[in-house]
């Protein structure tokens, strides 16, 4: 019993360093499941109420968020500072992208769901109401 259960456990740990490879940047990027509702690839949210999974694939990274009921809400590309949505979930979401700003709505609280070194995905709403926005990372120290 004690052998079947470490080789597991060294099963689960493979099944996750095959699945999602480190990118340039120290953030766990799986290979596949892009779309799916419970992809095999690691929450990166930094925040409760979402799910985000990070994608890489032909150089390209993709941000995927998803509701804590597994339903795809939005997912952004991103090569270098470009940034785009794809056509993902049923009910399409507004986002701000630095190449095509949208008006956020006043007094809307702003929720930060993703962070990195380059950029930060955050919610200013909630709801049908609710815009996605990709803004700059905050400096450093």
């Amino acid at each position: 019993m004690l052998v079947s259960a470490a080789a597991l456990f060294s099963a689960s740990v493979f099944s996750v360093a095959a699945c999602c490879p480190s990118g340039d940047n120290g953030i766990y990027m799986a290979k596949s499941g892009l779309g799916e509702s419970l992809p095999a690839a690691v929450n990166l949210s930094v925040n409760p109420n979402w799910l985000v999974y990070g994608f890489e694939r032909e150089g390209i990274n993709y941000y995927q968020v998803n509701d804590l009921s597994g339903q795809v809400v939005l997912i952004v590309g991103n090569v270098d500072a470009t940034f785009w949505t794809l056509p993902a979930g049923r009910n399409p979401a507004r986002v701000s992208l630095p190449s095509r700003r949208l008006s956020l709505p006043e007094k809307a609280v702003r929720r930060v769901v993703f962070q990195n070194t380059e950029f930060s995905l955050v919610v200013h709403g909630e709801g049908a109401s609710a815009i996605w926005a990709i803004e700059p990372a905050p400096p450093a120290g």
